[in-house]
């Protein structure tokens, strides 16, 4: 038996405010590129312009760098890619077969913003944020250099290389100027100071005849491409403000579109030297947009401050019009649960972005606090699908996953929550154990009671069914036989009733000799199941009259197992772990394993079943990954 991926959400671009996000597209128009965290992603164009039409063999991600990407530009031929990342480094990696790392280029301490091929594939040219060097030309498979790209006092966000001979490099600087370069051996020739401001981004035509360059200041110049002579300013529309982030050419090089921090998309004909079209990506802050590009004659694609994804077509005449926004989330997600009646996932992570996902779409709710702990009901729950989720602002928010909006009001816990699972059968109330050693029971609009000094110690970990309750516990303090302590226990409690008092202490397991991750128990409540920072499963006999291990020997994880949960039926289980992989365990065959490699880059931080037996997981790299048995 093994384990089929069926289903992959990547992550958005990574965006930062006051700075433009580099993204990509190969020549044929086909795929997009772009940078999350420390990966390089490609996604299907047309995919994205119809929701839900994604398929998993079509994403891939790149996993070679070790800093944040910034940047990356796949080679004309479409057989390589460049990347850059924060530490000013390039990497060379095929975009085929098993996608080897064929060179890395160290340029300089700071940044690398912007990269770029030559028409032939053959060489590369790079900008940033170096101390002396901010600009360079290479031998693409080499790394030598070909004459110096200078002329800069300050970073250079965009460059851009002229294919067609003689070759022409132009970059674009914060010290406000447009450089022009020519070679090989490539030297400065000439700089135009029309900007008043940081010069974002410079773009040469795909037919080499022209380039262009945007900036804070909103102005939009017109260059000669072979010469490098200013041809024209454009004019400024009605209504254009603050930053214009990024250019980018249409292929048949008579237009291009910007877009820029007043939210809006512009066409601009090369001919007329004005403003052709605008289309607005809406009024909140998140909406600015800050990264472009042209892929084919009738599509354009942008980015949005919350890196959403946001696909424009392009009529004839110039006019645009979205045609799909493609949401998600951004960064490191932390928690995931399944609605067992919908098959909807809830997840979130450290951006405080609730994300709902749907097999056709995906839809968001913004929090602003990073997300602990996601709850979602089981098929046996009468009411409408709905999340509960607990965030770093110590608050316990609803949310519906039809719509993703809040529902009700917000409940404050006021303590840190470490652990939360529903108290009662019918999936009304939530128990949460607090940093502070205590119990709180939380209804939809009020915390119900409290029990303060519930446990001896910190809680690590928390699972609750059908009237039990498990707590992990982190080691006693002090010595014992004048060695360290080293056990941490689990209590065992019965849930008589839904009250304070009803919470009883039944029994202490003892098997841990690391932090107890993850606790779960079985949808019968025939298990328990926990883990440990040792790498330790231990599944416990809690039917029994004393409670006992019944199997110890789940050992294949080499790293901390942060997760786990029981597929339908509770006799298979899911565990994940920052080692990167996944396991599912049979109780009935304990020598039996389903290994998912390399599930996330990072880490698994986090596992749900669903009920018809899928598995999904999110990571560290932010990607959500539905799994199946087959």
């Amino acid at each position: 038996m093994a384990a089929q991926t069926v289903r992959v959400v990547p992550p958005l671009p990574s965006t930062e405010r006051g700075s433009f996000c580099s993204i990509s597209c190969d020549k044929p128009g086909e795929r997009l590129l772009y940078c999350s965290g420390t990966n390089v992603i490609w996604r299907p164009l047309q995919a994205l312009a119809e929701s839900g039409a994604e398929k998993p063999e079509d994403i891939f991600c790149w996993k070679g760098h070790t800093k944040n990407t910034t940047c990356a530009s796949m080679s004309p031929n479409g057989q390589w890619v460049a990347s850059g990342d924060t530490s000013g480094s390039i990497r060379l990696w095929g975009a085929k077969g098993e996608h080897i790392q064929k060179n890395e280029y160290k340029l300089w301490d700071g940044t690398v913003k912007d990269v770029a091929w030559s028409d032939d594939s053959g060489r590369i040219v790079a900008a940033g944020d170096g101390k002396e060097t901010r600009a360079v030309a290479l031998i693409w498979d080499t790394g030598s250099k070909t004459g110096e790209v200078g002329g800069h006092t300050k970073q250079v966000n965009s460059i851009s290389f002229r294919s067609q001979r003689p070759f022409r490099i132009v970059t674009g600087s914060e010290d406000m100027k447009v450089n022009f370069h020519q070679g090989p051996p490539f030297k400065f020739v000439k700089s135009h100071s029309e900007h008043s401001n940081f010069v974002n981004s410079v773009r040469y035509s795909p037919d080499g005849a022209w380039f262009v360059s945007v900036g804070s200041d909103s102005k939009v110049c017109l260059y000669e491409g072979k010469d490098g002579e200013l041809v024209k300013e454009f004019a400024k529309p009605a209504g254009i403000t603050g930053s214009l982030w990024a250019v980018a050419w249409s292929p048949d090089s008579a237009r291009f579109v910007t877009v820029g921090g007043d939210k809006k998309v512009r066409i601009w004909d090369r001919e007329g030297g004005a403003q052709i079209s605008e289309a607005a990506a809406g009024a909140a802050l998140p909406d600015m947009q800050v990264g472009v590009a042209w892929p084919t004659a009738e599509r354009v694609v942008s980015i949005c401050l919350n890196g959403r994804i946001m696909v424009w077509d392009v009529a004839a005449d110039g006019a645009v019009k979205l045609a799909n926004t493609v949401d998600g989330t951004q960064g490191p997600l932390q928690c995931l649960a399944c609605d067992k009646k919908t098959g909807m996932f809830a997840y979130g992570g450290t951006e405080g972005v609730l994300a709902v996902s749907s097999p056709t779409s995906t839809k968001t709710a913004t929090i602003g606090k990073g997300i602990q702990h996601v709850l979602t009901h089981s098929e046996a729950y009468s009411g409408d699908a709905e999340a509960w989720v607990i965030s770093l602002d110590d608050t316990v928010r609803r949310f519906s996953l039809e719509s993703a909006e809040l529902r009700g009001t917000p409940v404050a816990v006021k303590e840190f929550v470490v652990g939360a699972d529903w108290l009662d059968a019918e999936e009304t109330k939530v128990i949460v154990a607090t940093g502070k050693n205590n119990f709180h029971c939380v209804s939809e609009s009020s915390v119900e009671w409290s029990k303060t000094g519930a446990v001896p110690r910190r809680p690590t970990a928390l699972a609750a069914c059908a009237g039990r309750l498990a707590v992990a516990l982190e080691k006693p303090d002090g010595m014992v036989a004048g060695v360290l302590s080293s056990q941490y226990d689990i209590m065992l409690f019965d849930v008589n009733d839904m009250s304070a008092e009803g919470i009883v202490e039944k029994t202490l397991l003892q098997k841990h000799a690391g932090e107890v991750c993850a606790l779960r128990f079985s949808p019968s409540g025939e298990f328990l199941a926990s883990s440990d920072a040792l790498n330790k499963i231990f599944i416990w006999d809690v039917k029994a009259e004393t409670p006992t291990v019944k199997i110890s020997d789940f050992v294949f994880h080499t790293a901390r197992v942060t997760t786990l949960d029981w597929l339908p039926g509770g006799r298979k289980l899911v565990t994940g772990s920052l080692d990167r992989h996944l396991y599912v365990w049979d109780v009935d065959a304990p020598g039996t394993k389903v290994q998912v490699q390399e599930a996330h880059k990072g880490g698994v931080t986090a596992v749900a079943t669903c009920a018809d037996g899928t598995f999904a997981s999110v990571g560290l790299d932010g990607f959500l990954n539905v799994h199946k048995l087959g």
